[in-house]
């Protein structure tokens, strides 16, 4: 018995069928057709000219503005993807056609509650970026600020809900149906990259993000941080300081002003190091776009749609993971997996310890200008993958950020030795963990928690001795690895209905021919022969179904 589940409307059925018809289109029916909808679509012409990644890159662009930002979200995550599908997934590009200026107009008056002169004293009706979410343009306050105005797309909220609600759709049939992904934990990754693309939606969150960088690095004279313009921001409109600049990679640029490839390596790295070991909250994409180089030498950060943090708990793992890896130490690093939650009972531990060694072994005694943080994420990353660890998604968006600011050091430096560069920062996380003022804070806590526990201890048992006594104490058990077998039965009693239905309605049809009543045809009773034809039609529609399930 098959019944839908999709959404409050015809277009969300039509959307469904697009974005079907699209990835079969670029040679993805081999999934299509395992899932348990089936919407009849001719293909014209098949486009798998390509690679897989690539065609999934394709295809993603192909279906729009929340597919793309998907893609984008989900290139960072090496976690899940193979390096051939990361590198695709990268190149995405989020750029659309621009809305008309009355459009941007209206938005703009409609959020800020007053007429667009009222509230810029010159406002570029050209933006300088158009892009899947938000328009960009230039304007002046009417403070003589230069600024740049970032304005959401009319109704894109909308239209993302809708592809959302429909990829969850189809990211449970596909873990349902094909039970090979279920170790992927699709559902799970899409409702969180789906909620970080909802909070992307909210601007207060960027600009929020960016006050933060502002106030971590409010004493660093050598930084820009863009500031906010708070009363001309809302959910959809957001305002920031205009930054001009060059960008970090304009190596010509940057030598024509003046300005020192080594310095800017060093100093860009060390405001990288600083976000993330000293302030524990970091720009999660910097890429070569969104860092320039003002022409007095300060270094600016701009778009801050992705961010990633570190709690004390996080930094007190890695700085231990640091430790044991120093230490060659393969016992401790399984344990520190342990507790992060990232080893799963089904693994093949001695297996896991086998390539954990071996990764240790490999860099282990290297000179450290010979070895690159890209080569260790990759190496990490593919023992990750191997076996579906659930690392942290902050600490796999760390490990993207240290392997994107390499490339840009080296771009800058061809000798710049980012791993003697980080150095002072990993021995200043293991100091901090030693630190005595650290130490009795961490003892104080644990006294607190040991306190409670034991003076709560005596109601606890007596508690639990009276729900014995009187046979009410429950326990809860957990079912692993029955979900094949409860589908398979759902399947089964579903199948078993039908052919009931299908029974009932040919039994009731021969009876009704027998009486040879009612409203003739051919000398037979016409409900008798609408019986017949509705029963035959459901069987055979029975007979397909048990064939395409390759499950009779």
């Amino acid at each position: 018995m098959f019944y839908w589940k999709i959404g409050k409307s015809i277009r969300n059925l039509k959307r469904l069928r697009q974005i079907l018809l699209v990835f079969a289109k670029y040679g993805f029916r081999d999934i299509i057709d395992r899932l348990p909808i089936k919407i009849p679509y001719k293909i014209k012409k098949l486009l798998v000219k390509g690679s897989r990644a690539e065609n999934l890159r394709k295809a993603i662009e192909e279906l729009g503005p929340t597919f793309i930002k998907f893609g984008q979200l989900l290139s960072v995550r090496a976690d899940i993807f193979p390096q051939d599908f990361i590198h695709e997934l990268s190149i995405l590009q989020d750029e659309v056609v621009s809305l008309p200026f009355e459009t941007i107009k209206k938005v703009i008056e409609e959020e800020l509650n007053s007429p667009i002169d009222k509230l810029f004293s010159s406002f570029d009706r050209k933006p300088i970026a158009s892009a899947s979410l938000a328009q960009v343009h230039t304007a002046i306050t009417k403070e003589g600020s230069r600024v740049v105005v970032k304005v959401q797309r009319p109704n894109i909220k909308s239209i993302i809900d809708t592809d959302i609600s429909i990829m969850e759709l189809l990211a449970g049939w596909i873990e349902k149906e094909i039970r090979e992904t279920r170790e992927y934990e699709l559902l799970f990754k899409v409702k969180e990259i789906g909620k970080n693309l909802r909070s992307e939606l909210n601007f207060t969150n960027e600009g929020k993000a960016v006050d933060r960088f502002r106030t971590n690095f409010s004493n660093d004279e050598s930084i820009l941080i863009p500031k906010v313009y708070w009363n001309l921001c809302t959910s959809k409109v957001l305002t920031l300081q205009h930054v001009e600049g060059i960008k970090i990679t304009d190596i010509d640029t940057l030598e024509s002003v003046g300005l020192s490839r080594n310095d800017l390596a060093e100093r860009g790295v060390d405001f990288i190091f600083k976000q993330i070991f000293v302030h524990g909250y970091f720009h999660a994409d910097p890429h070569p776009g969104n860092i320039l180089v003002t022409k007095d030498g300060k270094i600016a950060l701009l778009d801050f749609g992705l961010t990633g943090s570190l709690d004390e708990e996080l930094v007190e793992s890695l700085s231990r993971l640091l430790i044991s890896v120093v230490n060659k130490d393969v016992n401790q690093v399984m344990n520190i997996f342990t507790e992060l939650g990232v080893v799963s009972e089904d693994m093949d531990m001695r297996e896991l310890k086998y390539d954990l060694r071996e990764f240790v072994e490999r860099y282990y005694g290297v000179r450290l200008a010979r070895i690159e943080v890209r080569s260790i994420a990759d190496d990490a990353l593919e023992i990750f993958r191997k076996y579906r660890m659930k690392f942290p998604r902050d600490l796999i968006l760390l490990a993207k950020a240290l392997s994107t600011v390499e490339g840009i050091a080296y771009q800058l430096d061809p000798k710049f030795d980012i791993i003697e560069h980080i150095k002072p920062y990993v021995k200043q996380l293991i100091e901090r963990r030693y630190d005595p003022k650290r130490l009795l804070k961490v003892a104080t806590e644990l006294l607190t928690a040991y306190t409670i526990l034991f003076r709560n201890l005596p109601d606890n048992l007596t508690q639990i001795l009276r729900k014995l006594r009187k046979g009410k104490l429950k326990v809860e058990f957990e079912h692993k690895g029955l979900e094949n077998i409860i589908s398979q039965i759902e399947r089964s009693t579903n199948r078993l209905s039908f052919s009931l239905i299908i029974t009932a309605l040919i039994i009731g049809s021969s009876l009704i021919i027998q009486t040879k009543r009612g409203l003739l045809l051919f000398g037979f009773p016409v409900l008798g022969i609408v019986g017949f034809v509705i029963a035959g039609t459901l069987g055979i529609f029975l007979i397909i179904t048990m064939l395409r399930s390759r499950n009779i």
